[in-house]
């Protein structure tokens, strides 16, 4: 059994990809969200640990790169799953719904 894709559909995820593609890939690779506000990796290690000096400088440093480097990879996350909705929503939402209305078609037309 084959499921046909809409055209509308198709057409809409395309745009969809390619605009947050285009709006998102500048800042995809060392950008991370601090309190709404956008700021790169070097950024947040620099306000995080930018006051100490030191031994504490240095397990700061590597602490905020740890935690800075986790931060920037669930930013990607987000990214990847706002670029790629549509083709979720189609995954989750429109293909069980495609294959629950053929069951159901067929089961009608096995019991007339």
């Amino acid at each position: 059994m084959t499921f046909p894709l809409p055209r509308s559909f198709l057409v809409l995820a395309i745009v969809w990809v390619i605009a947050m593609t285009w709006r998102l890939y500048p800042d995809f690779k060392d950008t991370l969200r601090i309190d709404g506000r956008l700021a790169s990796l070097t950024d947040y290690i620099e306000d995080s640990c930018g006051q100490r000096i030191g031994p504490s400088a240095a397990t700061c440093l590597e602490e905020a790169r740890s935690t800075g480097r986790r931060l920037v990879a669930r930013e990607q996350g987000k990214a990847i799953l706002l670029i790629e909705a549509p083709v979720l929503g189609y995954l989750l939402v429109y293909l069980p719904l495609h294959f629950l209305a053929g069951r159901i078609g067929r089961w009608r037309l096995r019991s007339e």
